[in-house]
């Protein structure tokens, strides 16, 4: 009688594993620490330059996927609708997709630029609104109805801040 000598899994193996998972996520688009669910090994800078990339991918997807699948499938309901119903849609209304959006790490720091943005005019907000993956219109009309409501009863409306960045932090340009 010997004891078995442990041939299996080699030292070797922890590595073997992480390389077939790098191949297989990056077939994806999709950076090792969101496969692996392990971002240990990344500082942060790192780790939102791979999901800065896989973002961008998702929304190629995305957008492959409105055009070539979404809108056909639309088309094809809008085809049977007026069949059933008479009535003519010709050409395909106006339409658009609304995806789920990708939350900022750091929301504060987001919501600061989001609002330097608006009031310098570089976005809109039909596009900052659709990057969270909602309707500008609904939610303005919704916005509308909760000011008016808090009127109604009383409550004071939120406060807009006049500055994003607090007075006295000097390393407001560096942290943007």
């Amino acid at each position: 009688m010997s004891q078995i000598e442990p041939m299996q899994p080699a030292t070797t193996y922890a590595e073997f594993k992480h390389e077939i998972l790098n191949e297989i996520a990056r077939c994806l688009n999709m950076p090792f620490n969101i496969a692996a669910g392990n971002s240990s090994g990344y500082n942060y800078a790192s780790g939102r330059l791979d999901h800065q990339t896989y973002f961008k991918a998702i929304r190629v997807d995305q957008a492959f996927m409105a055009s070539r699948i979404l809108d056909r499938v639309l088309s094809a309901w809008l085809r049977e609708y007026s069949i059933l119903s008479g009535a003519s849609i010709d050409p395909m209304p106006s339409h658009q997709w609304f995806w789920d959006g990708f939350e900022h790490v750091d929301p504060a720091k987001e919501a600061n630029a989001q609002e330097t943005r608006l009031k310098n005019n570089t976005t809109t907000l039909a596009h900052e609104y659709a990057k969270q993956g909602l309707d500008w219109e609904s939610e303005l009309k919704q916005r509308a109805k909760e000011v008016a409501l808090m009127k109604a009863l009383g409550l004071p409306a939120a406060e807009s801040k006049s500055n994003p960045i607090p007075a006295g932090n000097s390393n407001a340009d560096e942290e943007a």
